[in-house]
């Protein structure tokens, strides 16, 4: 058989010189599909920035492929490989550095209405590649559109998408606006979206142990909202996502796993005013009352293991019984409650009969 019959042109070039033209060559891998995993090749570069680099010139160059090249991306969405989905939210978002409104409207508001959380996700990737741009111009554009997106109370799947954009890369970028824009979404009163903005809130504050201004930032923002919406659904989700960092919000100091709001207690007085703030408020509202002294007994526990911690536990829970004398009963009820069975709950019931 030659070249001929098979209709190949003589100077067309085969697979593997294209390949070496680029610094690339074939690796094998795998798909997963419906049936199973499926052998195939994929492409590697020698260069990392060598697929960013190709796919920019033929953008420039080969604009007739480029409605082409929109599609293929945005069906590619729905695939089952997890990184090859990641590179995939990486190339939109590098294409809409070089052109944002196709991309906009071809891929990343479809993405984003999708109500497919694996594919929203994505579009928040694909802006946060645009967010971080040099180009302040440019990153303006992600930052805008998300925002947009965090005000239309009609469409819960781009709220949605604001959601988990403000809860990932575009939150740490601006912090500040994500918060506020959170606690709008809040404020649409969308009810089965609180469980997914406490779940921002706390990425956010989690993420103070590599950005520290993070962990007053959250916490002073709860603070507010509980101050400005008495009794709202933006007061009770704030007490949701503070019984949430009580519970799940761990740090780890000294070689010891610890929660990270006693941390932050035992390292400053302003974060400990605002956590006795939030735990009397928490107290206060009856929905949260139990889930909060649930937590507070897992702290006692905690401090039956780690004494080092003891004074600032100590010191939150003085404060709260002091703070009233229906407040005094309802501490001093429960820590004799758990006495039975803490050595920490002892000493601190003994602390406030002694000096209340």
């Amino acid at each position: 058989m030659t070249s001929s019959s098979l209709n190949i042109g003589v100077n067309e070039k085969k697979r593997s010189e294209l390949l070496q033209e680029v610094s690339a060559h074939l690796v094998e891998g795998y798909e997963l599909t419906e049936s199973g995993k499926n052998p195939i090749k994929r492409v590697s570069y020698k260069e990392q920035e060598a697929p960013l680099s190709i796919l920019s010139y033929v953008w420039d160059e080969y604009d007739t492929y480029a409605e082409a090249t929109l599609q293929w991306l945005y069906e590619l969405a729905e695939g089952q490989n997890f990184e090859a989905r990641l590179k995939v939210a990486e190339t939109a978002g590098k294409l809409a550095t070089y052109e944002f409104r196709p991309v906009r409207e071809k891929i990343l508001s479809p993405w984003a209405k999708s109500g497919k959380p694996s594919v929203q996700k994505l579009a928040a990737l694909a802006l946060a590649v645009v967010a971080y741009n040099e180009n302040e111009e440019i990153a303006q554009q992600a930052l805008n559109l998300v925002d947009h997106w965090s005000s239309l109370k009609t469409s819960p799947p781009l709220q949605w998408t604001a959601i988990a954009a403000y809860g990932g890369y575009i939150g740490l970028l601006v912090p500040e606006k994500a918060l506020d824009n959170l606690k709008i979404i809040a404020q649409s009163g969308n009810g089965k979206l609180f469980s997914d903005i406490a779940k921002a809130v706390e990425k956010l504050f989690n993420a103070g142990v590599q950005l520290p201004n993070l962990h007053g930032l959250v916490l002073n923002r709860l603070r507010e909202w509980v101050d400005q919406d008495d009794n709202t659904s933006v007061y009770r989700l704030s007490l949701l996502i503070f019984r949430g960092l009580m519970r799940k919000s761990w740090i780890v100091k000294n070689d010891i796993r610890q929660p990270t709001l006693l941390w932050l207690a035992k390292e400053s007085e302003d974060f400990e005013d605002s956590i006795v703030y939030l735990m009397r408020n928490g107290l206060n509202l009856g929905s949260r009352r139990d889930s909060i002294l649930t937590e507070i007994l897992n702290w006692l526990e905690f401090v039956d293991r780690h004494q080092t911690l003891y004074k600032t536990l100590a010191r939150i829970i003085f404060t709260l019984a002091a703070s009233s004398g229906n407040e005094r009963k309802r501490i001093c009820y429960y820590l004799n409650m758990w006495s039975r069975n803490s050595q920490t709950a002892i000493r601190i019931l003994n602390l406030i009969n002694q000096n209340l």
